[in-house]
């Protein structure tokens, strides 16, 4: 990383599938690998695999080894991991790099998130709880119910602690989660989120009973909502991001 890089000392959440959309995105396409810059970063990959293999491996003779098969399963199996962890790597710093100065990567520094009141998020963070009641003593099936309710759904919403006045939306990928944290832990920390700008919402789309309406439907208006001003109030629409990066920023 360049030395104007920010540093982080833990990485919470990574979308490792949209940190490589927007890299292929920003660098034209995937990494043509016959230039000279990345034939550099390529050596230095495989020295760093090399480095962390046990002593005296030689990232060659292990290619030629897997090719025609005298390479023993489990050390095969150990050095993909490695493979795989040190490309993981490279996308997340190469993220970071190009993100950090991208004025199209919103970027919020050092604030927690909470879930909205009564929303589908909030649903998930407490779902798991409700399924602790036997099915016999219970009326209702909880396990049947959060798979009704969540279904394959991927991406749940928080809002900002730093915004007194609700404004920005923060969208997290449920399987983008690192080290088994999940979204009911986001709330207890102070990090720093990248995210890119998708769509608005109101703060009633926030709703669980809004989650469900597929139809755009006009707000009647009454002289009550005029003079108390909750017409206006609930024309604000809020921006909505896609977080690509969370952690600990130093």
């Amino acid at each position: 990383m360049g030395k104007d890089t920010p540093l982080f000392l833990k990485i919470v959440y990574f979308d490792e599938s949209a940190a490589q959309d927007y890299l292929d995105i920003t660098n034209g396409g995937r990494l043509d690998w016959s230039k000279a810059e990345n034939k550099q970063r390529a050596a230095e990959i495989l020295t760093e695999i090399e480095a962390q293999a046990k002593g005296g491996f030689n990232i060659l003779s292990f290619l030629k080894g897997s090719v025609s098969g005298s390479v023993d399963a489990k050390a095969s199996g150990e050095i993909s991991k490695l493979f795989d962890s040190t490309i993981k790597n490279t996308i997340l710093t190469d993220y970071i790099e190009e993100a950090y100065k991208d004025v199209r990567v919103e970027k919020f520094k050092k604030s927690g998130v909470y879930a909205p009141a009564n929303s589908i998020t909030l649903y998930k963070m407490c779902s798991s709880y409700l399924t602790i009641v036997p099915k016999d003593q219970s009326p209702i099936d909880m396990e049947k119910l959060n798979n009704a309710v969540l279904g394959e759904r991927g991406y749940y919403g928080m809002l900002l602690k730093t915004e007194n006045v609700p404004a920005s939306v923060l969208r997290f990928n449920i399987n983008a989660f690192k080290n088994s944290y999940n979204l009911a832990d986001l709330s207890k920390m102070e990090l720093t989120y990248y995210g890119i700008k998708v769509g608005t919402c109101s703060t009633n789309e926030l709703s669980i009973e809004k989650e469900f309406e597929f139809q755009n439907t006009s707000e009647e208006v009454t002289a009550e909502k005029i003079l108390n001003g909750s017409t206006t109030q609930q024309s604000e629409r809020l921006t909505v991001y896609d977080i690509v990066m969370a952690g600990v920023e130093s």
